[in-house]
This record gives C-alpha cells, sequence and structure tokens, in this order.
C-alpha cells in the first residue's frame, strides 16, 4: 500500500506494466506533476484511463477507472502545435510502466488528485503452471496466424510482431507470460480502450492470457472476412472492365463494317431495327451524345456558355457510360440546353385588358396596380426595361401572394411562386457545386427551366422569413438576384456560368421589414400593403370570397366573361362546370357579412373571413343534399328550448322553391357558432389603464397600458417583455409628469391645460416631494408572452400614470399613439393607416395622433371611416386636457365640406380630421 501517489488520468490510452509509452499532456497538468514529484521527492505517479464521456462534459470521480498502472516518468519534452487554426502548447511524457495498482482511497480532488493504492504483485508460482504455458503457447500461436492473414497490412499483426522482433528479423518472444499478454493488448491496433481496460484489470495471468487469447482469435477472423470481401470486390471489378473493353471492341468492329460496306448513309434506319430487335444498345451511348448536341446547338447559349458546354462534351466522350462521372456531366449537360437563353415571352402591352384584369382580382391597393401599369406603359414606350424589383409588405391575409398572380395575368407571363420560409443555406438559392454528390440547381435556375421562358414573374414569399445565423446567411445570395445593376450576370453554383436575369420580373412579400437585412431592403421597392376596412372586407366577400366558395362548394357555375379573375380559372381546374349549377344556391345578406366580419374575425386580412364564408357553404351543401341534423333529446324526449330555436330560425333559410338557401344576420350563431369577438373596451379602462395602438406582422392592434402603485421604495418596475425602447418611453413619462407637477406648483410655470386637468391633485400635493411618494410603480403591458418594442407607447404611458395620479379614469372611447420628449412635444410615429383600422375594427370612436403625421393620414387612410374621428396633437398636455377634460367634443357633421375642424375645448394646436 502507497500514500501520497499522484493520479494522472489520460484519455484514449491505457499504460501496461514493463512497457514505455508516450502521451501528450498540457503544460499546466506537467506542471503539477513536476511540482508534485519534486516536493515529494520521486518519479513515480500513478496513470489511469478515463471513461468516454460526451463532448464538452467535465470528467468526475466517477468516471475515472480505479485500476491503473504504477509508472516512473522516463522522460518529457516540450513542443506546440495547432489545434483548429489556434498555436497550442504541449508536453510529450514518457513513462515506463511497473506494476499494476488499485486505488483504495481518494486523498483529495483539488487542485490535482491524490490518492492511496495497493500494488498488485504477481505469484511466482502462478506463471510455472502447466495451464499458463500452454496459453502463452495458444496466443504465440494465434498472432503468428494474424500476421498470415494481413502480410502485406501494416496494422494489426505486422505491428504488433515487429514490436516483438525489435531490430532483427526472429521474433523474440517474451518469456513472461505476463508480460506477453500485456504486450500484446498494448500492440494489437484492433482493440478498443474497453478491451485494454479489461486485460488491465484481470489480475490473474491464466485469465489474462484467456482474455487476450479470444481478443487476437477475433481480429483473426476480422481480417479473414475482409480479406475475402476484398477478392470477391476485385473480381467483380476486373469482370466489369472486361465487359466494357469487349463492348467497345465489338461497337468499333460494326462501325467499321457499316463504312466498308457503304451503310454509312442508312445508319438511322438501321438502329432503329436493332433497337427492335434488342440489339441496339450499343448504339445507345452514341445517340445521347449526338442528341446533347443537337439540343445544345439549339440552345442558343451565351458564347462562353457554349464553349463551356462544347469542353463537358468531349469530356463526356471520353467517360465509360458504367462510370459515376458519367450520369453527371450527362445532367449538367442536359440542365444547360433546358436553360431559357434566348427564349421570351410577349407582354401583353394592353393596358386597359391589364387594369380590367387587376380590377377583377383585387379591390383597392390602387399604389401596387399604379405601379404595374406604369411598368407596362414604360415597356409598351421603350421595349426593353429591365424588370423592378417590388416588396409587397403587410399583415397576413390582405393578398400578397395572390396579386402577384394577377400581375403576371395582366402581363401576359408565366408565373412562379417560390417559398423562402425556412431557407437557411444560399445553396437553396445559388445551387450546389458540382463537387458534391448530388449537387442540383438552385430554386431560381429551376423555376427558369420549368417556365421554359426567361422573363418569368417570380414571387419570392415570405423573404422576411430566411433563417440566418452565425454560420448561414442567405440574405447575402439575394443580393445579387435582387440587383438589377448584378442579375444580369447571376452566377449559379451549378450552371457555372452567368445567366441573365434582368427580364425577370421579381415580386417579394414579406409581413415584418424589421427582420430584412437593410442591404437587401435598399435594392427593393417596397409597396405597402395595410390591413382593409370593414366596408372593404364586406366589398372584397360579397364579389370575390363569396362567389369563389360556392363555385369550389358547387353551390354556383362560373362566369364566362372575357377577363375572369384568377380565383375563377382555379375554381373551373378544380370542379367541373357541368356539375355546377345555372344560379347560385346559396345568398348571404350584407348585413350577414357585416356580422361575420365584426363579430367573428378580427384581423387585418381576409382569411379568417373565408374560412367563415367556407363554412356557411359547407353547411348549404348538407342541407342542399338533404340531410338535416337530428335535436338533441333528454332522457324524458323532450328537445331543449335552444335547438327548437335553432331549427326554427334555420328553417326561415330554405331552401325555397328554386332550391336556393337565404341566410341573414340573426342566422349566424346558429350556423357558424357563438360570437367569438365583442368589442366591450369601456370595462378595461379604468384607473391607470390607457389604450394605445401598435403594429406587429399581422397588423395594428390594441394596445393596453396598466398601471399600479403600491406601499414600497419608490422603485418603478416593468413588465411585458418590452425592448430597450418601450421600457425608456416608460422612464420618460414618469420623468416628464414629475417635471411639469414640480414647475406647475412650485414655478407656476405649468400651461393652462395642464393646470385645469391636474388643479385639484397640484392643491394637495406638495411641491417639495415626490409626486409619486415612497410608492412602488410597476407598469404592465399586457400579453407579456409576446415581445414588444417601439417608440409608440410614449402618449399612453403618459396618460396611464397621469389616470394614476388623478385616480381618474382615461375616456374609454379613445385610443392614442405617439412618442414623448422631456419637453412634452409629440413626435410622429410609423404604421398609421394599420394603427387606425385596428382602431376601427374595435370600434374606437376617437384616436390621438401626433399632428405630424397629419400627411400620412391624408394620403394612406380610406376615403372614409365611419364612427371614427382622428384627432392630431402636438403637445403632451392637448392628451392630457382630451383624456381627462371635461367637456365632449362637438360633433361633426358628415357633410362638411370642411376637412379641418377645432373643437370647443381644444386648442388651436388639436385638429379633427373626420372626413378624408
Amino acid at each position: 500500500v502507497k500514500k501520497d501517489v499522484f493520479m494522472l488520468t489520460i484519455r484514449q490510452q491505457v499504460i501496461f506494466p514493463a512497457l514505455r509509452a508516450s502521451f501528450q499532456i498540457s503544460p499546466q497538468a506537467f506542471a503539477e506533476v513536476a511540482n508534485f514529484c519534486e516536493t515529494h521527492e520521486s518519479a513515480h505517479i500513478g496513470i489511469l484511463a478515463q471513461k468516454p464521456v460526451s463532448t464538452g462534459d467535465a470528467a468526475g470521480p466517477e468516471d475515472i477507472h480505479i485500476v491503473g498502472t504504477y509508472c516512473r516518468i522516463a522522460s518529457n519534452a516540450h513542443s506546440a502545435g495547432k489545434v483548429n487554426g489556434k498555436e497550442v502548447s504541449f508536453v510529450t511524457l514518457t513513462v515506463e510502466g511497473l506494476q499494476r495498482f488499485e486505488v483504495l482511497d481518494l486523498q483529495q480532488t483539488e487542485p490535482f488528485p491524490v490518492a492511496t493504492i495497493k500494488l498488485h504483485q504477481e505469484k511466482p508460482d502462478e506463471l510455472q503452471n502447466d495451464q499458463v504455458k500452454a496459453l502463452q503457447q495458444a496466443v504465440q500461436q494465434a498472432v503468428m496466424d494474424l500476421y498470415q492473414e494481413s502480410p502485406q497490412s501494416a496494422t494489426q499483426g505486422d505491428v504488433l510482431l515487429r514490436s516483438l522482433a525489435g531490430a532483427s528479423k526472429k521474433t523474440r518472444w517474451p518469456a513472461s507470460p505476463s508480460l506477453l499478454a500485456d504486450t500484446v493488448a498494448a500492440g494489437l491496433g484492433q482493440m478498443t480502450l474497453q478491451e485494454r481496460q479489461q486485460v488491465l484489470e484481470t489480475f490473474p495471468v491464466a485469465d489474462r492470457l484467456q482474455l487476450v487469447l479470444e481478443l487476437v482469435k477475433k481480429a483473426v477472423e476480422v481480417q479473414k472476412m475482409s480479406k475475402e470481401i476484398s477478392a470477391k470486390v476485385q473480381k467483380r471489378s476486373e469482370d466489369e472492365l472486361r465487359e466494357v473493353v469487349l463492348k467497345r471492341q465489338l461497337m468499333a468492329l460494326q462501325k467499321e463494317m457499316r463504312r466498308l460496306k457503304g451503310k454509312a448513309g442508312k445508319r438511322a434506319d438501321d438502329d432503329a431495327e436493332e433497337k427492335e430487335a434488342g440489339e441496339g444498345d450499343e448504339d445507345e451511348e452514341e445517340d445521347e451524345i449526338s442528341v446533347l448536341r443537337e439540343a445544345l446547338r439549339k440552345a442558343q447559349m451565351t458564347p462562353e456558355a457554349q464553349k463551356l458546354a462544347q469542353r463537358e462534351l468531349k469530356r463526356l466522350q471520353n467517360i465509360q457510360p458504367q462510370h459515376p462521372e458519367y450520369t453527371v456531366c450527362r445532367t449538367y449537360l442536359e440542365t444547360l440546353s433546358s436553360l431559357p437563353w434566348q427564349i421570351s415571352s410577349d407582354d401583353a402591352l394592353d393596358l386597359s385588358t391589364a387594369n380590367d384584369i387587376l380590377e377583377k382580382d383585387h379591390y383597392g391597393l390602387e399604389k401596387v396596380k399604379r405601379r404595374i401599369l406604369e411598368f407596362l406603359a414604360v415597356q409598351k414606350m421603350r421595349g426593353d426595361m429591365k424588370g423592378p424589383i417590388l416588396c409587397l409588405h403587410g399583415p397576413p391575409g390582405v393578398g400578397k401572394t395572390s396579386l402577384g398572380r394577377s400581375v403576371a395575368k395582366a402581363l401576359g407571363r408565366k408565373f412562379h411562386r417560390i417559398a423562402l420560409g425556412g431557407v437557411r443555406d444560399e445553396s437553396e438559392l445559388r445551387g450546389h457545386r458540382r463537387t458534391y454528390i448530388g449537387s442540383m440547381p438552385g430554386n431560381i435556375i429551376q423555376a427558369l427551366i420549368s417556365m421554359k421562358v426567361n422573363n418569368p414573374v417570380i414571387l419570392l414569399d415570405e423573404i422576411d422569413k430566411m433563417t440566418r445565423n452565425a454560420h448561414f446567411n442567405p440574405s447575402g445570395a439575394m443580393l445579387e438576384l435582387l440587383d438589377p445593376e448584378q442579375n444580369h450576370t447571376f452566377k449559379d453554383h451549378y450552371v457555372n456560368t452567368p445567366f441573365d436575369l434582368s427580364k425577370v420580373l421579381f415580386l417579394c412579400t414579406c409581413n415584418d421589414l424589421n427582420t430584412i437585412d437593410r442591404p437587401l431592403l435598399d435594392r427593393m421597392e417596397v409597396i405597402e400593403l395595410s390591413g382593409y376596412t370593414v366596408e372593404e372586407k364586406i366589398h372584397i366577400a360579397m364579389t370575390h370570397l363569396l362567389p369563389k366558395q360556392r363555385i369550389l362548394h358547387a353551390l354556383e357555375r362560373p362566369p364566362t366573361h372575357a377577363v375572369n379573375p384568377s380565383y375563377m380559372d382555379e375554381a373551373k381546374d378544380q370542379v367541373p362546370p357541368d356539375k355546377l349549377p345555372q344560379q347560385p344556391r346559396l345568398e348571404i345578406s350584407k348585413a350577414a357579412i357585416q356580422h361575420l366580419v365584426t363579430k367573428w374575425t378580427m384581423e387585418s386580412g381576409v382569411r379568417s373571413l373565408e374560412r367563415r364564408l367556407a363554412q356557411l357553404c359547407r353547411w348549404a351543401a348538407l342541407r342542399l343534399a338533404g340531410e338535416s341534423p337530428t335535436l338533441q333529446t333528454s332522457e324524458d324526449g323532450q328537445v331543449s328550448e335552444a335547438d327548437r330555436a335553432a331549427a326554427e330560425a334555420l328553417a326561415e333559410c330554405g331552401p325555397d322553391g328554386q332550391g336556393i338557401l337565404r341566410v341573414d344576420a340573426h342566422h349566424l350563431p346558429h350556423i357558424v357558432g357563438a360570437e367569438l369577438y365583442e368589442p366591450d373596451l369601456a370595462e378595461r379602462l379604468s384607473v391607470g389603464v390607457s389604450m394605445g395602438l401598435g403594429v406587429t406582422s399581422t397588423g395594428g392592434q390594441l394596445l393596453f397600458v396598466e398601471a399600479s402603485r403600491s406601499k414600497g421604495s419608490g422603485q418603478l418596475r416593468v413588465t411585458g417583455q418590452l425592448g430597450e425602447v418601450m421600457k425608456e418611453s416608460v422612464s420618460t413619462a414618469m420623468s416628464l409628469l414629475r417635471s411639469k407637477i414640480y414647475n406647475a406648483k412650485l414655478r407656476n410655470t405649468g400651461s393652462d391645460q395642464f393646470t385645469r386637468v391636474f388643479k385639484q391633485f397640484l392643491e394637495s400635493v406638495d411641491a417639495s416631494k415626490d409626486p409619486f411618494g415612497n410608492d412602488d410603480i410597476h407598469v404592465h403591458f399586457p400579453a407579456g408572452a409576446i415581445p414588444k418594442d417601439g417608440p409608440s407607447a410614449g402618449i399612453t404611458t403618459t396618460l396611464a400614470l397621469a389616470s394614476l395620479l388623478l385616480n381618474k379614469p382615461v375616456r374609454d372611447d379613445t385610443a392614442v399613439t405617439g412618442e414623448i420628449t422631456l419637453r412634452g412635444h409629440v413626435l410622429p410615429v410609423g404604421g398609421i393607416r394599420d394603427k387606425v383600422l385596428a382602431a376601427h375594427r374595435a370600434g374606437v370612436a376617437h384616436v390621438l395622433l401626433p399632428y405630424a403625421n397629419l400627411r400620412h393620414a391624408k394620403d394612406e387612410l380610406p376615403p372614409s371611416l365611419d364612427g371614427v374621428e382622428l384627432h392630431f396633437i402636438k403637445h403632451v398636455d392637448e392628451a392630457l386636457a382630451w383624456a381627462f377634460g371635461e367637456s365632449e367634443p362637438s360633433a361633426v357633421p358628415t357633410g362638411a365640406e370642411d376637412s379641418t375642424v377645432v373643437p370647443p375645448m381644444a386648442t388651436p394646436e388639436v385638429v379633427v380630421f373626420s372626413k378624408l
């Protein structure tokens, strides 16, 4: 038993007694070993092997074997090298194994392990019995068998025997059976770390020899199997090569015979006859090359591409058809010949027809329609204008993707959509290099091959959903693709030659501009597609969505106009016209559609509305098919009043004598279920709560801000998963109110509006103290699971904190937006249309906007917004006077000629904008 022995753990190696071994350790570990040995005046240490652990995990005491080798340090050498491109220094330590040991007690683990060990002493009588001698001879014979199975190999038995033979050619086996077992275990290259450790942990010599014998025999069997497999593979390769040579010789002989007989002119007929008789396989390769050569000639490629194709074609002729490279080269040439190098479709330059198509397919969207007509006008006058890069930005369901199809239809071009959601590798856009197995062109080249023209309309859908991280950023590939000054020489990695994309009309769609790289966004012309008003949704439902769903559910036959909307063409393809009725079998009143919009949907687009209309059509199909739902009865056979009322109400829908169903507003709860949205904002606006407006990737929405106070130490707490900008807005609002109250009370410099609102509060507060006192203030933005950030919450937060101070609720019919400064000025914000439409959907009567956004409201908002008055303010005092004022604003007549009216309670800076 030895105490105070330094324990050194190593990976991927096992040290055996009586053998020398070298391994590398870090300079820090060597310094610990050197200091320990110098302190204890000893060059002996214990070496233990570490068990396999997961990458990056630190090894604990349980991850280290307890049986190791007691060694003497023979030498050490300092050196350096590169690991993963970094310069790393290490120490090569050479040790000589002495004895096996077993750890009895781990005395310490930090800063380095020290243990008490028990050395294993081998008994002399154990080494001289007959069983050990027999096993010793068996091991020697097994090692020789392994050498015979791999005489040409530099591994396995060859390396093992060289280590035993030393400098001479005659094998010198160790006299000690224990040393023989350890030497074979250390030198057999096929053994795993666990098997070597098992040999080390086997103390009885006979058992150890038996274990080593089994491992050597296992290596012999593996070597035999490997030798057999190699022989079979070599024989198969020789047979295949022989077959290829014979086929080539046969083809050359047949070709020479045709030449001698003068049948070269009738070669095509001969090939057809031979093919019918099953004897034309020899000419198949030559025919493929001829077809490729003709296809490349007709492709009208650029000179650079033509030169590359001819070089690859010559290379193909020298490759055996059975070689894998033959298929790769042929596929590449087929791709080059399939590209539409000079093939273009003729644009439909009739502006009147294009305008009719856009008007029939989409309601509103005047900016997009005008931009397409402008492009057509310039194309008509110039003839060779490069395609613009348009980016349609808006919430889901407003018609961005369907607008791309309408644009292609109006231009008379082919249309192709590429979904970019989840794309994380630029190879999906640029293609893979031909050096990779399974390489193929990128999505852009594949789209052109499938369209067979070089000027289609390509829609890059959801360009803001591309995945990017530290390793992948496909936006870099989009820079060249969407730059009109560069895409005329677009180079796909697979095609490896420039291709002109300047004639392609690229349309992009996105929901959020903030997730698009700035350089990429700079190359696109952004066109805003905000949400629809209630009136626009009703019109879209009546003229587009309802006819489409009736056709898809076999309730109406599509019209046969000269110009039909795009959805009509899709419906015709899905439903045979002869199965559709002459006239609509389902009629939905305008009031019913209005209720669907306001009480069953709450979105910027019309997707949920279309799903509700599809639900009505399915109900109508079930009713017209003669199937009516059975009434639920109780145990005593009675029908509930609710079911009876629903059956009576639906009986009014028909069908009538002509087989037509008519649905009105009061029928909807019995068909589509209970109402999902009932605006009841008044109950939410209590003391300390204000209503703001925000914009997300799904459109505008209401944003409530809640503030509360409690006894504490005067701390401010902000929650709701906010960004830094919104947190700073809360702090700015607190500082603004403190400063205005201080100036109004002590310096008497507050404005009349602020003084009038805070009159009672100023009389009761001490100017020398904080108006919030020592109370803790908690400001919360509901929906905490959704990240929020932006500069639009300044006024909203100020009103919530002012409501908390005054103990008075904010007006329940008002929503606000705008950022503030420490002086109280209101700064402009973005997303005015989306915010106003969100307030309009929620039934808000008044909206306070920054005065600097007046020009945006005139330009972006629809001609009329019934029931909504817009108030434009310059200072936060005007918002406080409006939110907590005693007087109500005067109603503005609907037919007022002047679009700017000043209410009696407001200062000249407050403008009511009711008619646009």
